[in-house]
């Protein structure tokens, strides 16, 4: 394999290359002009965001309504002493868990453009999305 050349970047745009090498040499900063303490929304969800949030609603109220029906339903027949069903009201009290915290901020991240979130979520959301 061969080293690039000085010819392999004749292509490039003159305005390309400088970017990239103020990019690269620290000298240009182009978030610095920015404040990313707002959220701000990705232009190609820009117009058809309510639909996402529509599809995100749905599942939320259905996954929080059904696994809280079964918690009360496990508990009103005091089911819980048997193990299996100790079982489904723990995986029940986890997937609410989701259901309420996990699919709203998914939701945000996929709508808006920067992370408003602070550093432990940033951390932490990755774990709580996978449940496995």
């Amino acid at each position: 394999m061969r080293s690039p050349q000085l010819e392999d970047a004749k292509g490039i745009p003159e305005e390309f290359a400088e970017a990239v090498m103020q990019v690269l040499l620290g000298l240009k900063n182009y978030s610095a002009t920015e404040d990313y303490s707002a959220p701000y929304l990705k232009p190609v969800v820009a117009r058809i965001y309510p639909l996402f949030i529509l599809l995100y609603a749905i599942p939320t109220a259905l996954g929080l309504t059904l696994n809280v029906m079964i918690i009360v339903y496990i508990s009103k027949y005091k089911l819980f002493r048997d193990v299996t069903h100790a079982f489904i009201v723990n995986l029940a009290v986890c997937h609410c868990v989701q259901c309420a915290f996990v699919l709203p901020i998914t939701l945000m991240v996929m709508l808006i453009h920067n992370w408003v979130f602070g550093q432990f979520l940033c951390f932490f959301l990755p774990l709580l999305q996978v449940s496995r």
